[in-house]
């Protein structure tokens, strides 16, 4: 088989704020508590399109899910004409929508609220698309809007939806798990590998992903990830977590799936990926969107993205310290009420001023820990830190390496109150709190979640 290079683009959250007339105090604020540029995200979008269809060697995108923000019906109507640009451009685009983009919360935001917006249902949205994937498939399964085709001579695509019952349960049931049995004995039969695309993870991005965020996980994805390598699946490309990781399982049976997820193209760090599938693997690259039309300040694309991100989260910080009445707004993002918040208004303002004072020096005389800081490090503050092992779980590139004083001044913190803490798993089992930490400090990783070469492990 030839070289093929195909690019891999997720997350795009478009919010259609012109159309819905969106604007006013509820809209800077749901803008302002999201880790993606909600505003900005029509810009963002048109200028990685752009940016896209600028590289003529490469003929194909994919769209990993969650193509608008909320699955408002104007969202989707404005970005098809987009896509329907890049098509005529000259670009294979196949597109995979998920469970944001039927959300019966769609909604627009004024100076008094918010309202709920007409949206397509789930079933409406494979006809909207159709022309951008189902219309070249080989077969689709219906129930679930999967579909396969021939990417290229000797390649098998599987586009793979993840909605499950469109409720609580995002997976693949017992007959879209036959239906990919089936794709991948074809493909098989016919001498073609086979690389697959879905939108819920399959591996963790990190490990204390799947600790706080296992619902987010692909539903069973303990035993689909094996299930997928027997298969002879050894690729998938995933999105949804906005975190940058490579991963892989290698099963009992000696077989491997290598996992891929990309980050939002709407949130930092603005990542695309460049992929290459050739003889003896696949090359996986990453690209940063470079500009977007939108007054940044001068700021460079990373740069706003990342404040944007800093931001959010210090700003719920400084108003638990210093304005309980902001923070009542804020706090609606996390499911805590007005009611709430008053309750525990002094335990909060405490919490604020501690959050935002505490230094690395003073934690570690907190935890009897004194003589494992550094004096470079020891007026650092320790929320800061926080901030940057978030913005590392997002970005995949960690640079608190063994060797360096953050690391070796927090990581006694973290087993002191990892003892304390008595942290477990989803299912029960016991989860060291400092093996979390590590994997947000440094790469554990076999490969670099930036840029890698993933060999292939079985036969064709």
């Amino acid at each position: 088989m030839n070289d093929f290079t195909f690019f891999q683009i997720t997350d795009l959250h478009l919010f259609a704020a012109e159309q819905l007339g969106a604007h006013g105090k509820y809209y800077d604020l749901k803008a302002a508590m999201d880790q993606k540029c909600m505003k900005e995200s029509v810009r963002i979008i048109e200028a990685a399109f752009d940016e896209l269809v600028a590289d003529k060697a490469v003929d194909t995108v994919i769209i990993s899910g969650d193509v608008t923000f909320d699955g408002e019906k104007a969202s989707h109507d404005l970005l098809l004409p987009l896509l329907q640009k890049m098509k005529d451009a000259g670009k294979r685009v196949y597109v995979m929508t998920a469970t944001h983009d039927y959300a019966k919360i769609a909604q627009s935001y004024t100076e008094h609220g918010s309202f709920k917006v007409p949206s397509y249902t789930r079933d409406e949205l494979e006809t909207l698309y159709f022309d951008f994937g189902w219309n070249e498939a080989v077969s689709i399964h219906e129930p679930s809007h999967s579909y396969a085709l021939k990417l290229a001579p000797g390649l098998r695509l599987l586009m793979l939806n993840d909605d499950g019952d469109g409720e609580a349960f995002c997976g693949y049931d017992a007959d879209q798990l036959n239906w990919i049995k089936d794709q991948a004995a074809e493909a098989k039969t016919d001498g073609a590998r086979v690389i697959a695309v879905t939108h819920h993870p399959m591996l963790p991005p990190a490990r204390i992903y799947p600790v706080f965020s296992h619902r987010d996980m692909l539903g069973g994805y303990e035993t689909t990830a094996p299930f997928f390598a027997d298969l002879g699946i050894e690729y998938i490309f995933t999105g949804h977590t906005h975190m940058q990781s490579i991963e892989y399982l290698d099963t009992d049976k000696g077989n491997r799936l290598y996992h891929v997820n990309t980050a939002s193209i709407t949130g930092y760090p603005a990542p695309y990926r460049k992929i290459t599938v050739r003889d003896d693997g696949v090359d996986v690259q990453t690209k940063f969107l470079q500009d977007f039309d939108w007054d940044r300040g001068g700021l460079s694309v990373e740069t706003y993205m990342k404040k944007h991100f800093t931001d959010m989260i210090n700003d719920i910080f400084r108003s638990m310290e210093h304005d309980i009445e902001h923070f009542k707004l804020l706090a609606r993002g996390f499911s805590m009420d007005a009611k709430t918040v008053d309750r525990l208004k002094p335990a909060l303002k405490l919490l604020g001023k501690v959050i935002n004072s505490l230094t690395f020096k003073g934690l570690g005389r907190i935890l009897l820990v004194p003589g494992a800081v550094d004096p470079v490090v020891a007026g650092k503050k320790v929320k800061d830190f926080m901030l940057e092992l978030i913005l590392q779980m997002y970005s995949g590139v960690k640079v608190y390496t063994p060797d360096t004083p953050e690391y070796r001044a927090f990581m006694p913190m973290a087993q002191r109150v990892g003892k304390l803490l008595k942290l477990k798993d989803h299912a029960g089992n016991p989860v060291a709190l400092e093996v979390l930490f590590q994997d947000l400090m440094f790469d554990t990783g076999a490969f670099d979640n930036t840029n890698a070469f993933l060999p292939y492990i079985q036969p064709k």
